[in-house]
C-alpha cells in the first residue's frame, strides 16, 4: 500500500529505562501541536464549506447537544469519517442481584475509535523528531 503524507506529527527522542530489555534506551514521544479551539475550527470549516461561520456555529452547536443528549442515553454514535463513540464503565462485584447499584459503578468512560479514514490519515502522517 503506499499512502499518500496527509501531515507532518513532531516527536522528541528521549532516553528511558525500557523494562523488558533491562536497560536505558531512546524512545520517541509524541509532541503535541498547538491546540485548536472551537472557534478556529468553526471559522476554517465556514472558509472550507463556503457557508458562513454563523452557520456553522449554529450547526455545530446543534450537533454538539445531539451527541450530548444521544450518548448519555446509552446510543453508540456513528459519526462518519469522525469514528464511533460509546460508553462504558467498570463495576464492581456483588455477592446478590439485590447488591447490585448504581452505586457499584465506576470508572466511567466515553470510548472512542476512529474510522478507518482517520487511522490511515494516522499511518500516512510523516515523522519529524526533535
Amino acid at each position: 500500500n503506499t499512502f499518500i503524507i496527509m501531515g507532518t506529527l513532531k516527536a522528541k527522542i528521549r532516553k528511558q529505562y525500557v523494562g523488558f530489555k533491562g536497560r536505558d534506551m531512546y524512545v520517541a514521544h509524541t509532541l503535541p501541536a498547538t491546540k485548536i479551539d472551537v472557534e478556529e475550527m468553526i471559522r476554517l470549516a465556514a472558509e472550507d464549506s463556503g457557508m458562513t461561520e454563523s452557520m456553522v456555529a449554529a450547526s455545530f452547536y446543534a450537533l454538539s447537544k445531539q451527541f450530548e443528549q444521544m450518548l448519555m442515553n446509552g446510543h453508540t454514535l456513528q459519526c462518519g469519517v469522525f469514528g464511533t463513540f460509546r460508553t462504558s464503565f467498570s463495576c464492581r462485584a456483588a455477592e446478590t442481584k439485590e447488591e447490585m447499584s448504581a452505586q457499584n459503578i465506576h470508572r466511567r468512560r466515553i470510548i472512542y475509535t476512529p474510522s478507518q479514514r482517520v487511522k490511515r490519515c494516522l499511518y500516512s502522517s510523516a515523522y519529524e523528531f526533535e
